[in-house]
């Protein structure tokens, strides 16, 4: 707000970081988007709880991606945590930043108390036993408050709406969810041999008829909708049917679908789910959605899109310019 913070060394970059992303998770990774002089996006994850289960490359994908989309010219990688927990994440990170010709500006480990970085090799900068993060010895801090910026607090989800949440995506129990799975199977295998054209228009007549139907659909309707989402002309017209005075219904028939597909087919109905949730303003809903698709299918173009405008706060009317509503 009263202007920039300069980060000019590794201390420097540690001490910015509440400035940045709050407090930065541990275990877990930062990754600085560098665009010009300045910092132009930071991205944060955990390595622990929900993703926990991605692999190092699934991890490093989706913020390479997104930097590079945005013209940004380097990364800067911040790890939090023991050397066998994060180092494969930020050799995944930077391998994946020189395939798509990323600059790395530099990569540093911080627990402890100390730093390490991944990119100098000098016992005279950067010793073994690693460099002592002493806050106070830098100047951010200190020209944080003078600018009057403060440190980002992490927004507060109430019990009841993580309930709700919950209630509207966690997978249904019992056999039901491996039943609907099976008939999925069974549509996808009749329905592959189809031509392109008539997949597309059964599939689009389909979406549309459970969007203008009353109630929620039933077991082997279920399966086949998910199927025909599989195919992404489908799931784009789909995506263009919902507004706000549709969001209502899009999002509770594509929440019925995550709760009853299997993981292969979640994807792109949770994607929906999103894109339905945010048309109504009902953010913490639309980013549990896009954190369902992304576990689904890490890198799940549509999620991957759909988060950075939740992460960005792109106006719904830029989302409405940009899909062609």
């Amino acid at each position: 707000m009263g202007g920039r913070l300069a980060l000019r060394n590794p201390l420097d970059i540690i001490a910015g970081m509440p400035y940045l992303v709050g407090e930065p998770p541990d275990p877990g990774i930062v990754v600085l988007a560098a665009k010009g002089v300045g910092v132009y996006a930071a991205f944060c994850g955990a390595l622990d709880g929900a993703h926990g289960h991605l692999s190092p490359m699934e991890r490093a994908r989706p913020p390479v991606d997104l930097a590079l989309a945005e013209g940004c010219s380097g990364l800067l990688i911040v790890a939090y945590g023991a050397a066998e927990r994060v180092t494969p994440y930020v050799d995944a990170l930077m391998l994946t930043a020189r395939e798509r010709g990323v600059n790395i500006i530099d990569a540093l480990r911080v627990t402890g108390g100390r730093y390490w970085s991944y990119t100098c090799a000098s016992p005279t900068c950067c010793p073994p036993e690693g460099t002592v993060v002493d806050v106070d010895g830098s100047p951010v801090p200190a020209g944080a408050v003078l600018r009057g910026i403060a440190p980002v607090r992490p927004p507060r989800v109430p019990p009841a709406e993580l309930r709700r949440v919950r209630a509207l995506l966690a997978p249904v129990g019992g056999p039901e969810r491996a039943a609907v799975g099976a008939a999925a199977e069974a549509f996808a295998l009749r329905v592959r041999a189809l031509p392109e054209d008539t997949r597309i228009a059964r599939g689009t007549a389909a979406v549309r008829a459970a969007a203008d139907a009353e109630g929620l659909p039933g077991r082997e309707d279920t399966a086949r909708l998910g199927v025909h989402l599989g195919h992404l002309r489908v799931r784009d017209r789909a995506w263009s049917a919902i507004t706000a005075d549709t969001a209502p219904r899009h999002r509770d028939l594509w929440a019925h679908l995550v709760r009853h597909l299997p993981d292969r087919w979640r994807a792109a109905p949770a994607a929906l789910t999103a894109v339905a949730a945010w048309q109504q303003g009902d953010d913490v809903l639309a980013m549990a959605a896009v954190e369902t698709a992304l576990a689904a299918d890490p890198g799940y173009s549509m999620a991957v899109l759909m988060g950075r405008a939740l992460a960005w706060g792109l106006p719904v009317e830029r989302w409405r310019d940009s899909t062609g509503e």
